[in-house]
Formats: C-alpha cells, sequence, structure tokens
C-alpha cells in the first residue's frame, strides 16, 4: 500500500484523498442499508422536473429526479477520485484528467440519482392502495365494536392480495367474527370503514 501510495503523482494523491475516503463512506452507507439503517435517505435534494430546479426537502423522488442526496455526492466524489488515477496513470495530460474525472463523477451522480428513483418507483408500485378497497367485500378476523367505540379487523383481498386490516364501524351492534362486510371509506392511516353485508 505504501509503495503504491509512493507512486502517485501530486495530482493522484489528490484523486486518491478524494476518491479513499468517499469509497470507504460508501461501503459504510451500504453495509448499513443491508441492515435496514438509513433506508430513507431524507436528504434536501435538488429536483429536476420539467426542467426547473428547486429546493424540496420533502421530496420523494417520484415527480423529478432528486439530484444532489448524500448518496449521490459520495458516488461522484468515489467515481472522480478512482477515475482521475486511471486516467494519469493511461498517460493522459492533467487538464484532461481534470476533466474527465469531472465527467464521470457528475455521471455517477445522474446514474444514483436515476436509480433511487427507480427504486422508489419500486416500491410505490409495490405498496397496496388502501382506497381500492372502498366497496369491495370482506370477512370480519377481530370482532368490530359498535358506532365507531372501537377497532377490529377484517380479511380483505385488496389488488389481488389477502390482507388484514384494522376497521371501524356505524353499526349499532358488534360486527362478529366471520361476518361478510362492505368497506364504504378509508383513511390516509389505512383504516376502514365497513358495514354489514345484507344478505
Amino acid at each position: 500500500m505504501a509503495n503504491w501510495w509512493h507512486s502517485l503523482t501530486d495530482l493522484q494523491h489528490i484523486f486518491a484523498c478524494i476518491g479513499i475516503p468517499a469509497t470507504l463512506i460508501l461501503i459504510v452507507q451500504t453495509v448499513l442499508l443491508l441492515f435496514g439503517i438509513g433506508d430513507g435517505d431524507n436528504d434536501t435534494d435538488i429536483e429536476i422536473d420539467d426542467g426547473d430546479i428547486g429546493d424540496n426537502p420533502d421530496s420523494s423522488g417520484d415527480d423529478g429526479l432528486a439530484l444532489f442526496s448524500v448518496r449521490g455526492i459520495v458516488a461522484m466524489f468515489c467515481i472522480a477520485g478512482w477515475a482521475g488515477i486511471v486516467f494519469i496513470d493511461i498517460g493522459l495530460g492533467q487538464v484532461e484528467s481534470i476533466l474527465l474525472a469531472a465527467v464521470c463523477g457528475f455521471a455517477a451522480l445522474f446514474g444514483m440519482a436515476y436509480l433511487m428513483k427507480a427504486v422508489l418507483k419500486l416500491q410505490s408500485n409495490g405498496n397496496i392502495q388502501i382506497g381500492s378497497a372502498v366497496g369491495k367485500t370482506g370477512q370480519v378476523y377481530i370482532p368490530i365494536p359498535p358506532k365507531g367505540t372501537g377497532r377490529g379487523k377484517i380479511n380483505i383481498i385488496v389488488q389481488d392480495r389477502f390482507i388484514e386490516v384494522e376497521a371501524i364501524t356505524d353499526s349499532e351492534d358488534t360486527l362478529k367474527t366471520g361476518e361478510a362486510v362492505r368497506v364504504v371509506s378509508t383513511d390516509d392511516m389505512g383504516l376502514v370503514m365497513v358495514e354489514r353485508v345484507v344478505k
């Protein structure tokens, strides 16, 4: 390692000082991500949407391209640093190496932004939209107290998936386990309002 370091030029030392720490941070981020830590990437992102650039800290990346995130910037420095070392090694001049390293870094930045947008889109597409349960019938699993005084649970098929959701009712009496019910409304928290299906 020491021999490799001493064999580098001054400019390569600068690139290495950029690339090595960024690589270590990227590795740590990836390991943490595998354990489910830091998967939200709740950074202040700059989004590109229809040609406009705006500061949007609550962005999820669904509508625009979340460009400047921590992962994206770390990836940019990582790729730019190592690319600069390689370009000098193959005999390119300092100016060309710096320019090409910058191009590679920005390519990594855009690549990471597109990758995160694709991942978020897949997550969004995989989520069940509980609003589509309105009008569908299910079966009471845990009894539902009358007049909204408590919550029970129902089993229902939504978007071709058999799920269990919390439910309330305006019915005058308790909806018992096994009774057929119809979803009449939902809320943003995934709670459904049901009524007894009259046979």
